[in-house]
């Protein structure tokens, strides 16, 4: 303020300042104008060796060399400007963004292992006793196989289970010569694999080590921290940011883990749940290209209440309880506390690593053929000695290879690129907002937790909750549905008046029942897999709880999520065609069924698609040989026991304008067997 007076006081005497020059000779000529202007008298020698001239000149300098660094100041606390590759690192990490140091080429790798073969117990038609693979043969090895691609490392990101069926290929490999029965099956997976080389490194840390201690890691191209460990085994969990006090942890799904959803560990080998630590890090990119592990503040050997009372346990006046309502209170206690993490003390911290990544990792197609490390998850005592010799055969017999090149291998981001997408990444803030939000994380959940093959969101409150779709969707509603559909089944004299009648009172009452319970604030997630047949099928609660439970992570916290099963609804198609007279009925009939069957790839639909139908009047016409299409008529197929989805629907009313309109509620169309549900004839 005192400047700003002087300043005024200065121009109301008729000093006229320019404040636009910023350069030397700007300056110079400024300061010499103005002792001309104001003090003509006291001195005029401007000679370029005259003292008043040096000290002229000096002003000058000072004010050139003032003017850049303020200028620069400013340019480089704005990452949109900044220069300073150090700058550039400090602005990313205030907005949220970890630079990249470097990226690993990722593919997709194909193994191979032999599996002799056994006698089924149940004969065929023929008299003949059916072979499959052994299945005690089937091998499970664990995440981090280590294959190599002429001195490139590649490993495995999760493990690879023969036993489970999901992308699993099997075909005879060798035959008895005298009986012609199969001995050995060719047993194909695929698992994805990433370039990446395991590297470890001690840090022993003791009583004195102070708050926030760190760790440098002299590696530079340093792709993930996968283990942080102290002598007692304690496992250390990477964190966003110290105060975020509960991670995501993966585990097997095992028997011990949760009993209800071990039954579908075959689809979902792992469960993500939410726990608690106060054993945290976090990792920092450093401009050299080096990493840092930051740990917390916290005291082990302290009681947190120590130094934050426990607002339940203030001023209660009770034995043993804290009474400190008059005492002062210290903020920087929050630093003391578990609240930012514990810090390590008395103890040797293990950090493993991957390092890795580069335009090098890049390797060509047929060029991972070697297994360098591969560790199994087995249990030999099942076996004798003879199967124990098999089951070494079988291990032995392990083969890899990539069809596919190697490809996403890169170097550190450039400066540009982390500004960039330190602005991006600030404007989304990882966090699901939109209802593509939340469709695209939930199809981008990670296969080991399940497979979500679509999915559709809508606001809670936006569909109708009444409509008999919704009514039967809920459990109780559908089993009290099913127990009066057996009751009509067994009245056989009943008419098909009085079974409209029932259901009409049926799905009346539970309307008229029905209370509203949107949540402005929530989203309905309607979600499907696919089954082993590559069928629409409900997912299980072990995929829906680890659904939720990674969407978690990215929901705004006012957002809430309820899980629902999409409705499925399957469709028959009948189709008839007349062919020119030079060309094969059976061949074209057989050209058109192919076109249709890849048209419904169910791939291709998705939730509140509609079915065109001139679409599909035209795919067949275009077949060569159609000379025109006759008819085609789509209907709907329904009931379990016929291996149908449940869902009836209305495909007459649900027509208009040659478009098949999906329900309402969340839906989707399928054939689900194109060789039966296809039919079309040559008039």
């Amino acid at each position: 303020m005192a400047l700003n007076n002087q300043i005024k006081n200065f121009k109301n005497k008729g000093r006229d300042i320019k404040y636009l020059n910023k350069d030397f000779e700007a300056f110079r000529t400024n300061l010499m104008d103005f002792a001309k202007t104001y003090f003509p008298s006291t001195y005029n020698d401007f000679n370029e060796s005259s003292p008043g001239m040096m000290f002229i000149e000096m002003a000058s300098y000072v004010g050139d060399v003032l003017g850049y660094y303020i200028d620069d100041t400013l340019k480089e606390s704005l990452l949109t400007t900044a220069e300073d590759r150090e700058n550039i690192f400090e602005l990313s990490k205030f907005m949220g963004y970890k630079p990249k140091v470097t990226s690993p080429a990722v593919t997709n790798l194909t193994i191979y292992q032999l599996v002799p073969s056994r006698i089924k117990a149940d004969p065929i038609a023929s008299g003949d006793l059916r072979y499959e693979p052994d299945s005690d043969y089937f091998l499970r090895v664990k995440e981090g196989m280590e294959v190599d691609a002429d001195g490139v490392t590649f490993r495995t990101t999760e493990l690879l289970d023969f036993s489970v069926e999901d992308g699993r290929e099997i075909t005879i490999y060798e035959r008895d010569g005298d009986t012609n029965t199969p001995t050995f099956y060719l047993v194909k997976k695929y698992v994805d694999v990433i370039s990446a080389t395991e590297k470890e490194l001690e840090i022993t840390f003791g009583a004195g080590t102070g708050e926030f201690a760190k760790i440098d890691i002299p590696d530079t191209d340093v792709i993930q921290i996968y283990d942080v460990r102290d002598s007692n085994n304690n496992k250390y969990y990477e964190v966003p940011y110290l105060a975020q006090e509960m991670v995501y942890v993966e585990y097997s799904n095992t028997e011990t883990q949760d009993k209800d959803l071990y039954q579908f560990k075959d689809t979902v080998p792992s469960i993500l749940k939410l726990i608690k630590t106060p054993r945290r890090f976090k990792s920092i990119i450093n401009p050299n290209g080096s990493t840092t592990i930051q740990f917390g503040s916290g005291d082990a050997g302290k009681d947190d209440e120590l130094l934050i009372p426990n607002f339940k346990n203030v001023g209660l006046g009770l034995p043993n309880s804290i009474n400190r309502l008059g005492a002062s209170f210290d903020p920087s206690n929050f630093l003391m506390t578990k609240s930012y993490g514990q810090s390590p003390k008395n103890t040797t911290i293990t950090v493993k690593y991957f390092v890795g990544g580069g335009v090098s990792t890049n390797v060509a197609s047929n060029t991972i053929k070697r297994i360098t490390n591969a560790n199994f998850d087995e249990d030999l005592t099942i076996f004798d000695e003879v199967k124990k010799g098999l089951y070494a055969q079988a291990k032995n017999s392990l083969a890899v290879n990539n069809d596919q090149p190697a490809k996403g291998g890169r170097g550190a981001e450039t400066l540009e690129e982390i500004r960039e997408n330190a602005i991006a990444n600030f404007g989304s803030q990882n966090r699901a907002v939109t209802a593509k939000d939340y469709q695209v994380r939930a199809l981008s959940m990670p296969p080991k937790f399940g497979n979500v093959t679509k999915a559709f969101v809508a606001a809670d409150g936006n569909l109708d909750d009444n409509s008999p779709a919704s009514i039967l969707a809920s459990p109780d509603s559908l089993s009290e549905f099913s127990t009066l559909i057996q009751d009509l089944v067994e009245d056989g004299d009943i008419s098909d008046k009085d079974v409209k009648e029932k259901v009409t009172k049926f799905l009346s009452n539970k309307k008229s029942n029905t209370k509203e319970k949107n949540n402005p604030f929530a989203v309905n997630l309607y979600v499907l897999g696919y089954n082993s047949d590559k069928h629409l099928s409900p997912l299980n609660i072990a995929v829906k709880q680890n659904i939720k439970t990674y969407l978690n992570e990215f929901r705004v916290l006012t957002d809430g999520i309820n899980l629902m099963d999409g409705f499925i609804i399957n469709m028959g198609l009948d189709f008839s065609i007349r062919v020119y007279r030079d060309y094969n009925k059976r061949e074209v009939l057989t050209n058109c069924i192919s076109s249709i069957k890849e048209h419904f790839e169910i791939d291709n639909w998705t939730f509140n698609m509609p079915i065109n139908i001139g679409e599909v009047e035209m795919i067949i016409g275009n077949i060569e040989g159609v000379q025109s299409v006759v008819e085609c008529t789509f209907k709907n197929l329904c009931g379990e026991s016929s291996g149908y989805s449940p869902n009836a629907y209305d495909v007459l009313a649900a027509t208009k304008n040659k478009q098949i309109y999906p329900s309402l509620d969340p839906s989707i169309f399928e054939i689900k067997y194109p060789d039966n549900d296809i039919k079309g004839r040559v008039v």
